[in-house]
């Protein structure tokens, strides 16, 4: 496998991870409520009490770091191509985790509806990535 392709294979592997991140958020958003009049520290604990929740916090880190990763190893390779694309996944990845650590305390539904614009932005950076790369 040349290089080429490991930085595919690395793309691959964010973006299914984009896809089940996508189905945890949608299944919070649908199925669980937030307890109303809590503050902060109470919110961030039923958030870390609800297994989907706190799986989608899991897998966001997971994203950022390999996200930030994958710009090194571009970085690294001198793949222009890989280079673009991951950095924007990685800055889309990073604002959609801020916004998501802000989203917890807050209840602020801008937060959530930037969450769901810097995955869509993501999501189609990486598939443009492992399209561009086919063989």
């Amino acid at each position: 496998m040349d290089r080429k392709e490991t930085l595919k294979t690395h793309g691959i592997v964010i973006f299914i991870l984009l896809i089940l991140q996508y189905l945890l958020g949608m299944f919070t958003n649908l199925f669980i409520q937030f307890p109303q009049d809590k503050h902060d520290g109470q919110l961030w604990e039923f958030a870390w009490k609800q297994i989907p929740i706190a799986a989608h916090i899991i897998i966001g880190i997971l994203l950022l770091i390999g996200a930030l990763v994958l710009v090194v190893r571009s970085i690294r390779q001198k793949n222009k191509q890989w280079i673009i694309i991951s950095s924007i996944g990685a800055i889309s990845i990073l604002i959609a985790g801020v916004s998501g650590a802000i989203f917890i305390p807050t209840q602020t539904a801008t937060y959530s509806f930037v969450m769901s614009l810097s995955f869509i932005i993501a999501f189609v950076s990486y598939s443009l990535g492992i399209y561009r790369s086919k063989s």
